[in-house]
């Protein structure tokens, strides 16, 4: 590892990363969805996502069609097929992120550039860029507001002390607040779980692939 690097320390290295990244997403238009800084001093990772501007944004949760849903819905009696479905026409996995792999590519570029000049890594380092994916990791609440209504998984620090023993909820997120966030727990009484973003080791959405095995008895006709 560089002097440079081991005297700045990894707060200062972070922010020289996301001030580069910063200037190249945003002449695509984007913005910095997270940074992570992996591996040890022989071969740093530097991974970087980025995605479209989240404020204000919505992003609706349509779950997935089961595949004996699809097959009821192909169905159909002829003389309905003409009439409208009320069924989704369409799989929301996720909303299209506008991130193109072209996109991420000029940018690990112009990062690349930028950071070779700052020449805080002496030796070989690795650089990803990517948009933050289906199961995208938050790194802050602001990050969940458009994502209310949709699955999380989530993994504390240490245990929470409403629930005692417990580091790991998967539920629903209710609501977000400026540094907290609120979860109905896939349980059946439905809990409600507040959670402090800062005793969070990591918080997840939580994709969920349509269901592509039919029963025995729907199978055989």
């Amino acid at each position: 590892m560089a002097e440079q690097e081991k005297t700045i320390g990894k707060a200062k290295l972070l922010g020289i990363v996301q001030e580069a990244a910063a200037v190249a997403a945003q002449s695509f238009g984007l913005k910095i969805w997270g940074i992570e800084l992996l591996g040890g001093a022989a071969r740093p990772i530097v991974r970087i996502f980025v995605d479209t501007p989240w404020e204000n944004k919505t992003v609706p949760f349509v779950k997935p069609l089961t595949r004996e849903e699809k097959s009821r819905q192909k169905s159909v009696h002829p003389m309905a097929k003409n009439q409208e479905s009320t069924q989704p026409q369409t799989e929301n996995f996720s909303e299209e992120s506008g991130v193109s792999v072209d996109d991420c590519a000029e940018i690990s570029r112009m990062i690349g550039i930028s950071l070779e000049v700052e020449d805080i890594f002496a030796d070989a380092w690795i650089l990803e860029v990517s948009s933050p994916g289906l199961e995208r990791t938050f790194y802050e609440t602001a990050q969940m507001r458009p994502y209310i209504g949709h699955p999380l998984d989530v993994t504390l620090e240490s245990a929470h002390s409403g629930f005692e023993n417990r580091k790991k909820f998967r539920g629903t997120l209710k609501s977000v607040e400026s540094n907290t966030f609120t979860l109905i727990l896939d349980t059946p009484e439905g809990a409600e779980c507040t959670i402090d973003f800062n005793t969070v080791r990591k918080a997840h959405l939580v994709h969920l692939f349509p269901e592509t095995t039919l029963s025995k008895t729907n199978s055989r006709k």
